[in-house]
Order: structure tokens, then sequence, then C-alpha cells
């Protein structure tokens, strides 16, 4: 006799293993969904065999709302996967207009070619992941409500509702593959955006460094347009509208520096050019502009006035444009009241420090501009006509005195 047995009960210890014991890989959790149609078939089946036809019913019943059940949460999920898919769409479409308008407004020399050419390929790959369709779910089952329903009824729509469930699987399965892909072209095309005005701010920024001539006021423009802030700026970051202004802003200081290139050409900058370094040299750092007209505020050189205007501002670090007679120009060097004036003019803009202001706004001077830079002319060693005296009166003593501490 054999040591091991042959019978049924017990397989040859060379025969293959039974399939039903080999390990299963674990369901897809997206359809993780039981469907009981072998119970019900099986429960109507034998309870019908018995003749107990109420039986019967009640099983089907609770088989049908089961699946019904199971189908609703699967309908949930496909739904708001058709929500996702139509956002990704969305997003994709606005990625690939907004790198499209910037591609539009980009001008050669400010911008790396190569990061404009990955903006225009992102754009138009989200652009035609934009146009989409969208899944349209199957239509609902209609299913029967009465209050006396025969068992086979509810067998039919058990199976409806199975085949219903697989098919909102395959569709969420679907969506959700489709929705990533046009989410990732979206980013793809928004952060090839962003690095493309990354490379136009590198642009200005060089443009800046090599245009040291060109006026404060310019330079401002542009270093806000690569910061994208400051107290003017509202356009989107990396937009189009922040790239144009950009792009005027450099266009702007390229004006400018060719301007005053050519003023410093000119013979009368002689005598101008060493003004405005003086005047920048007692600013104690404020940014100064400068300008030059024959007729200041309203004063004729041509009648032998002296005049000038300063317009300062808070923001940027502080910085004044400062606007002088041709006059000053031309006696700056022989009479202390032109120089005075000058002086003035400057005082004016030393309200923007941080030291200064607080005397100027407090209560010995309660703001009063014309005051505060005549006082602080005569505290710099100006105490003549020009400085202001002649046509604004002589500030009080405890003005001058106030004054001498912003110096």
């Amino acid at each position: 006799m054999p040591d091991t047995p042959t019978t049924p009960d017990a397989p040859m210890p060379d025969a293959p293993a039974d399939p039903a014991d080999e390990p299963r890989e674990p369901a897809d959790p997206a359809r993780r969904t039981r469907w009981w149609v072998p119970v019900l078939a099986v429960g109507v089946a034998l309870i019908g065999a018995t003749g107990t036809y109420l039986g019967a019913g009640y099983v089907a019943h609770t088989v049908r709302e089961d699946h019904i059940a199971a189908a609703a949460e699967i309908e949930e999920r496909a739904e708001d996967a058709n929500g996702d898919l139509r956002a990704a769409i969305t997003r994709a479409g606005s990625a690939a207009a907004h790198g499209a308008e910037v591609t539009t407004a980009a001008t050669d020399g400010l911008g790396s070619a190569d990061a404009a050419a990955t903006l225009s390929a992102a754009s138009d790959a989200a652009r035609e992941l934009a146009v989409s369709e969208v899944t349209r779910l199957p239509e609902p089952i209609g299913y029967d409500e009465g209050a006396v329903r025969p068992p086979w009824v509810s067998v039919v729509e058990v199976l409806e509702t199975r085949a219903r469930g697989h098919e909102l699987l395959d569709d969420l399965d679907a969506m959700t593959t489709a929705a990533v892909e046009i989410d990732g072209a979206a980013a793809t095309a928004d952060a090839a955006r962003v690095a493309f005005y990354a490379s136009a701010a590198e642009s200005a920024a060089a443009v800046l460094e090599a245009n040291p001539v060109a006026t404060y006021e310019t330079r401002i423009a542009v270093q806000h347009g690569i910061d994208q802030a400051g107290d003017d700026w509202f356009e989107e970051p990396d937009s189009a509208g922040a790239y144009r202004r950009l792009a005027t802003a450099v266009d702007a200081l390229h004006a400018s520096a060719a301007a005053e290139s050519a003023r410093r050409a000119e013979a009368d900058y002689a005598a101008r050019g060493p003004i405005e370094d003086f005047a920048r040299s007692i600013a104690h750092g404020v940014n100064l502009d400068f300008r030059w007209a024959n007729v200041v505020a309203g004063k004729s050189s041509d009648d032998g006035w002296y005049a000038g205007t300063a317009l300062y501002r808070y923001g940027d670090g502080g910085w004044a444009t400062i606007e002088l007679s041709h006059s000053i120009g031309r006696y700056f060097g022989d009479d202390i009241d032109a120089k005075a004036v000058v002086v003035h003019e400057v005082g004016h803009a030393q309200v923007v420090r941080a030291e200064c202001k607080p005397l100027f706004t407090g209560p010995v001077f309660g703001g009063d501009d014309e005051m505060w830079a005549t006082a602080w002319a005569i505290a710099a060693g100006y105490d003549v006509e020009g400085s202001g005296i002649q046509a604004y009166g002589r500030p009080s003593d405890a003005q001058i005195a106030e004054a001498g501490k912003c110096l």
C-alpha cells in the first residue's frame, strides 16, 4: 500500500495547487463595491422552491436596496470626478490664454528666448487639452417604486443597477486620469509663464545696471516691474499686463539715459553739473532728479529772478525732483543767494528722511513746507534772502533750531 492515501479528499503530493488557493491581488479601491447577485439568485431560488413568495420578494427587495445604495455612492464619486475634470479644463484654458498673452506681448531683449519658446509650447499643449470633452454620465434608472413589487422586477433592477455601476466606475477612472493630465498641463504652462517673467526681470535688472545716468524716476518704474510691487503696482503677477508695463518702463529708462547723456554733453552742463553734485552732497542720501528751465514758478531768469521748486516723495527710499532756473546756473558761484535757493530746495527733500519727518510734522512746524525749507537752509549756514526769507519770511529761532536737528 502506498504511504500516502489517494482518495479524492487528499491530493497527490505533486499535484498542482487549486487556483482558488493562490493569493489574489487586492481589488482596485475604486471598484470595491460588492454586488450580491449570486446571493440574490440563491435566495430567490431557495425561498421560491419552498413556495414562500413573500420571502422571495423580501430577499429581492433587500438586495435591490443594497445595490441602489452602492450605485449611489459610486455615482457621487463620479459626479465629483466630473466636476474635477471640468475645473481642470477651465484651469488649462486659463493657463493657455494667459501664456499666449504674455508670448504675444514679448519683445526682443526682455526675457530669455528659450524661456519664451518653452512658454509658447506649454501654452499650446494646455490649449489642446482645454478643449477635451467632458464625459456624460449614464442616464439614471427609472426604478419601480410601487408598494408591491414582484421579485423578478427587483432582480431585473439589480442587474441594471450593477451594469450602470460598472459603467460609472469606468467613467470615474477615465475622468480621474484625464483631470490629472489636464491639471498637469495647466501647471506646466503657468510655471513656464512665471519662469519667462523671471527671465524678463533679469534682463531689466541688467538694463538698470548698464544705465546709471537715467533718472531715479525711470529707475523706480523698472524696479517696480522687476519686484512686481510698489505703491502704484496693481498688475496680476507674471501677467501680460505686468510684462507690458515692465517693457514700457525699460523703454522709458533707455530714453532717459539717452537724454541725460545728451544733456551732459551740452555746454551748459559744465555749470549745472557741479550744482547738482553740490545738492546731492548735502542731501544725506535722498535721491534727486533735476530739471532746468528759464521760467520756474512763474519767475523768469531774464528778469533776474532765482527760482526753484521741489517735489518730494516718501516712497521708494525717499526721493525728489528739483527744478532750478537757468539764472542759478549762471550765478551760482558768484551770488550766495543763488546757492541759498538750491539749499532751500534740498531742504524740502529732507522731510522724507525717517529722522526728519517727525520734526517737520511735529508741533514746531506743523507740516509747513516753506518755513521748514527756509529754516533748514538757515541752519545749514545760509542766513540770506535766497534761503527763503525774502519769499516766505524769517522762521522763528525755535524753528531754525528744530530744523538744525535734521542736518
